[in-house]
């Protein structure tokens, strides 16, 4: 069986970070979502273009931190490109295929980017793991979204992002049998056919499902995406249990809470 490095031998960002951060927006008028161009899986909401972009240095600092990395550089945020949706961007539904995640991709950009997304769902499934009080519901999340019923607990949500991984595997239209439970075992099936993929096709291809495109580096961002705005979600529960005395403490390994 493959096995994929982790965040210690990740000694650089997957890409090299200039002075500028690239902003992808997709809207649907009601609501603003961007993603970090040159940070796979890195995003930022708000109601308005504004209010999301006043969120990215936010999302850098966890981001990096995240990753060992020291932010040692001043950089100006460009929005690189604009995408029209009608999907319910809102409640972070999103299609959009960023520029960048079309064309070549080197081996060692694939690399570093399929060894982030393995880091993604350890980090992840640590937040899992440590949670004492897993089915403990958090009421105010409780409401209809696009796909569902919203998670509400954080075993509930972790139970998501794990099935979550068929389905981003499934747009490349390969046939596959899901037959993996554990998280991890899950996600390393996952990235071991997406790196088949890339062995016979590079970044060539562009996977159309459900009418939306898709390419490897694509899945492999959103892989991370998924991770991290859930990953949110579930630290968002921990903090209210501490603010209720359920609990006395908790692990945030996303540094999402110290970005603040």
């Amino acid at each position: 069986m493959k096995s994929f490095r982790s965040v210690d031998v990740l000694k650089k960002p997957l890409m090299t970070l200039t002075n500028a951060v690239s902003i992808a927006f997709e809207t649907n008028g009601k609501g603003y979502i961007g993603f970090i161009a040159e940070l796979p899986g890195a995003f930022v909401r708000g109601r308005t273009e504004e209010e999301a972009l006043s969120k990215v240095d936010r999302e850098v600092r966890s981001y990096l931190k995240w990753l060992g990395i020291e932010q040692k550089w001043n950089y100006n945020t460009i929005v690189v490109q604009r995408h029209q949706s009608s999907l319910m961007v809102e409640d972070a539904d999103n299609d959009i295929l960023l520029n960048a995640d079309k064309g070549t991709m080197s081996e060692e950009e694939f690399t570093n980017l399929i060894d982030l997304a393995w880091f993604s769902g350890e980090t992840f499934l640590r937040i899992y793991n440590n949670a004492k009080f897993k089915d403990w519901v958090d009421e105010a999340r409780i409401r209809k979204t696009f796909y569902g019923e919203n998670p509400k607990s954080i075993q509930e949500i972790f139970d998501h992002v794990k099935n979550c991984q068929y389905y981003y595997l499934s747009r490349t239209k390969i046939k596959f049998e899901g037959k993996e439970k554990e998280f991890m075992k899950v996600r390393g099936f996952c990235l071991r056919k997406i790196e088949e993929l890339y062995r016979k096709h590079k970044n060539s291809l562009i996977f159309e499902a459900d009418s939306e495109l898709w390419t490897l580096r694509k899945i492999l961002r959103r892989f991370i995406w998924h991770d991290r705005i859930h990953g949110k979600a579930m630290i968002r529960i921990l903090e209210k249990q501490k603010q209720f005395g359920i609990i006395d403490k908790y692990k945030d390994p996303f540094y999402f809470m110290e970005a603040r």
